[in-house]
């Protein structure tokens, strides 16, 4: 039952259903709300209660369900997506920035955890395993706040006083990080690893996905900051100012913490204006959560729409539209 309550927040996937934009904004929200949890584990509590022919009564479950639940949350905290933790009152949504999405050290505490409880005292190997995880993460944490200061000093050379500096956790290693310096309609990237004292070896354009990624991280010394403006270069400045501006892709400006003009379409009188989030895109990999707005001539308003994985665009909208 507390397997089965942890995995329960990410039942949110259905708001799929009434489209991308609003999966965007509702995704970790009220099903992932510290407001909202004890409500949630009493309805869990209450099913499981039934589902069981009632020979237990709610109360029976309900701590179980409740600590299951904190724990998703938490869970979900330490990475870099954002939990609105608040929901339904507030879509603040906070993250921790310690650990990536899918960390390979993490999951491995917890499948020899879980495989150590099966056989030899469960309770100490639950114990122990959960410390071996508060410790990952703490130690993530001081290289967290070590990333945030080679990026400090980046924007502290450079006079950018006053600069939003942020730090992103990557793939594979807790000293890889993707150092974030925003300033002046810009946004200046580089790709570090914090132990490394000489660079990667070079890989071919063709090799496997993860090699390219693993490559991408220099020494701290040797970082390689790249600039991105948010609305493009030149004459396509004012175009993507006016498509970032308009009242149908809020949803798209509250969730991009790194935006960045991704291309701009044109075929015709028709134009599309695209962009991306820099802090989930990968060296080598197709950027995830690609939004733009869509005209045609001057005829029709902006409409919203995605960039599918395989590159082709669809409207935003969903069963209710």
């Amino acid at each position: 039952m507390g397997g089965l309550a942890a995995a329960a927040p990410d039942l949110d996937f259905v708001v799929r259903l009434f489209g991308s934009d609003v999966y965007l904004e509702q995704h970790r929200g009220v099903t992932h709300s510290l407001v909202a949890m004890p409500v949630w584990a009493f309805i869990l509590a209450v099913g499981f209660s039934v589902l069981g022919g009632r020979r237990y009564g709610w109360k029976a479950y309900y701590g179980v369900t409740l600590l299951a639940l904190f724990i998703h949350i938490l869970g979900d905290l330490i990475t870099s997506y954002g939990t609105q933790i608040l929901a339904p009152f507030s879509s603040w949504a906070p993250g921790f920035n310690t650990t990536f999405i899918i960390d390979p050290w993490f999951s491995a505490i917890l499948v020899v955890g879980l495989l150590v409880s099966l056989y030899w005292r469960p309770r100490l190997a639950a114990s122990l395993s959960l410390a071996a995880l508060t410790a990952l993460v703490l130690f993530q944490h001081t290289q967290y706040r070590a990333a945030l200061d080679v990026a400090q000093r980046f924007a502290d050379e450079r006079g950018m006083s006053a600069a939003r500096v942020e730090a992103y956790p990557q793939p594979f290693s807790a000293f890889n990080w993707l150092l974030t310096v925003s300033h002046n309609d810009a946004h200046y990237l580089a790709r570090v690893n914090l132990r490394r004292s000489d660079p990667p070896r070079r890989v071919p354009e063709d090799a496997a996905w993860f090699r390219r990624i693993w490559a991408s991280y220099q020494p701290v010394d040797q970082a390689q900051w790249r600039r991105h403006a948010v609305y493009g270069e030149g004459d396509r400045d004012a175009l993507a100012r006016s498509a970032w501006a308009q009242d149908g892709f809020g949803f798209y400006r509250r969730f991009a913490h790194l935006p960045s003009l991704y291309r701009v379409d044109r075929a015709s009188s028709d134009v599309c204006v695209w962009f991306k989030d820099l802090r989930f895109q990968l060296e080598g990999l197709t950027p995830p959560f690609r939004y733009g707005v869509c005209r045609d001539g001057d005829r029709d308003g902006w409409r919203v729409f995605t960039l599918g994985m395989d590159g082709e665009p669809s409207a935003v909208g969903g069963l209710l539209w």
